[in-house]
């Protein structure tokens, strides 16, 4: 039996807690994509992939300053598992192996622009002597 606290069962109640126009809106509907996008480097992840047509290994451990080596394998196979990323092996020699979002990816990616969008204006509002411009 489930304790009251840190061991309650999460249920629909919890998980789709945002009702708007008479719509329920559930947290995490696909299983695992909320606790994806939270984790460290996937959402640079995401955007550096989406602004390439196809990008290999080394090319996003470059491109995700700071992102070593397991993390980005790890991330690259989550989302993988998730249907938001492809991964094409090459048989060439050496081999190659190319990444790329799928169209699941690219619709997410798209979908997150309103809300870095409100990030950066919540920023500027809070700190207005230091606004942050977009990198181009």
């Amino acid at each position: 039996m489930p304790r009251k606290g840190r061991d309650t069962v999460f249920t629909r109640e919890i998980a789709c807690m945002i009702r708007v126009d008479d719509r329920e809106y559930c947290i995490d509907p696909v299983g695992g994509v909320v606790s994806v996008l939270g984790k460290k480097w996937t959402l640079p992840l995401i955007g550096v992939l989406g602004n390439r047509r196809t990008s290999r290994f080394s090319e996003l451990r470059d491109a995700v300053k700071g992102m070593g080596s397991k993390a980005l394998a790890e991330r690259l196979k989550e989302l993988q598992h998730l249907g938001l990323v492809t991964r094409e092996l090459f048989a060439e020699v050496p081999t190659r192996t190319e990444y790329r979002l799928t169209t699941s990816g690219t619709s997410l990616r798209r979908a997150l622009v309103p809300i870095l969008g409100w990030a950066a204006r919540e920023a500027e509002s809070a700190h207005p002597s230091n606004p942050r411009t977009p990198d181009r």
